[in-house]
């Protein structure tokens, strides 16, 4: 029954594949089969495109009871400092065209569809202002100045790694902040200047400015500034401090409120960093916590001075360039943070956690010796 049923199943299956004892088997080569070639991997970036300096001084001025989280888009900082009617550029470091995205609508979002990406694929954002003066935020706590802005390239890099980036972060400054108070501060001491001139090649190598805060990967918005001490090995560096703008300002403040303080030391952690022309090399950035430590120090709170890893400043002539450092927990090998260290990031924003799209700042190693809370020696 077993063979019989065996030789009518071969019979069958001769029968339908119309081969006879007489034909030769056919093989088929697995080389021939049809390639197709998949689409490019790509991404889409999406963020917001905001002032920095006004997302600094909505910080401390809003009332806490409407701050909310810092560090999240939807807050009130970035509500009050977004920009509408610029547009952003994404640029590699592997070459290619720019991506550029259309002009950021009401809340300054932008967007780019289609970038290229993979795992080690990263972008910067530059910004380009809307044309012509921009009036502020009429709901902002005090009286805030109509700024022209300057082209801006935020440097921080974006990892276009997965499948969607969501709030990424886009900047723009203009000339009523820290680059009048630098203007000033030059004119006083002998070279006429204006927040024009610093983004003239012909005049300077560009110039740089740098927020120091406590460390947090959310959104890469500003978070608690950390006060610090400066030292760069090239060009001139200005340390920036803020006072709100009473009827009659302080002597060399600009129409936004920061002033350039005497010395290296910033307690907002804000510093500006102007190029010689010409310049081509990168500028090191050394930077110091100034934080002295209580007697009795709280065991809830983070441990200090932090450790903060230092910026390395690329020249961009014609334009304004942004940086963030971050302090970090200065713990030894082997250690963990106390509970509740202070550093903690807030619930990240639906869908995704927007940090995953950012290069995190390199580790910081445990130096031999105790960081000096007074500053690197002058030289």
């Amino acid at each position: 029954m077993k063979l019989r049923s065996l030789a009518s199943s071969f019979l069958l299956f001769a029968a339908a594949g119309g081969c006879s004892s007489s034909d030769a088997p056919v093989n088929i080569p697995p080389d021939t089969a049809p390639v197709v070639d998949l689409p490019a991997r790509s991404t889409n970036i999406s963020g917001v495109l905001y002032d920095p300096e006004a997302f600094l001084v909505a910080f401390m001025t809003v009332p806490e009871e409407d701050a909310g989280l810092p560090g999240v888009f939807e807050g009130p900082y970035t509500y009050l400092s977004s920009i509408i009617g610029g547009q952003v550029s994404l640029s590699s470091p592997e070459g290619g065209g720019a991506l550029v995205s259309a002009p950021s609508d009401f809340g300054g979002t932008w967007s780019v569809v289609g970038a290229p990406s993979g795992e080690t694929t990263a972008y910067l954002a530059s910004a380009t202002p809307p044309e012509g003066p921009v009036e502020p935020n009429p709901e902002f706590p005090v009286p805030m100045p109509t700024t022209t802005y300057f082209p801006t390239t935020y440097v921080r890099p974006i990892l276009a790694s997965v499948t969607q980036c969501y709030g990424q972060a886009a900047v723009l400054v203009g000339n009523t902040g820290a680059l009048d108070a630098v203007s000033q501060a030059m004119t006083e001491a002998g070279t006429p200047t204006t927040p024009e001139d610093l983004l003239d090649p012909t005049k300077t190598g560009g110039v740089a400015l740098l927020f120091v805060h406590d460390m947090s990967f959310l959104a890469d918005l500003f978070q608690t500034p950390v006060s610090s001490i400066a030292e760069a090995s090239a060009g001139r560096l200005f340390a920036l401090d803020w006072a709100p703008v009473e009827e009659a300002p302080l002597p060399g403040q600009s129409p936004m409120g920061f002033m350039v303080l005497p010395g290296s030391e910033s307690f907002l952690g804000y510093f500006a960093l102007v190029l010689p022309p010409n310049a081509t090399e990168p500028v090191t950035v050394n930077l110091v916590d100034t934080f002295v430590p209580e007697p009795e120090p709280d065991p809830e709170a983070p441990p200090r001075p932090y450790l903060i890893p230092p910026v390395i400043v690329e020249p961009r002539p014609g334009e304004v360039s942004v940086y963030r450092a971050f302090g970090q927990i200065p713990m030894p090998p082997g250690e963990e943070p106390p509970p509740g260290g202070g550093l903690e990031d807030p619930p990240p924003p639906e869908p995704e956690p927007t940090w995953t799209c950012y290069l995190p700042p390199p580790p910081v190693e445990l130096p031999e010796e105790p960081v000096d809370p007074e500053g690197p020696p002058a030289e």
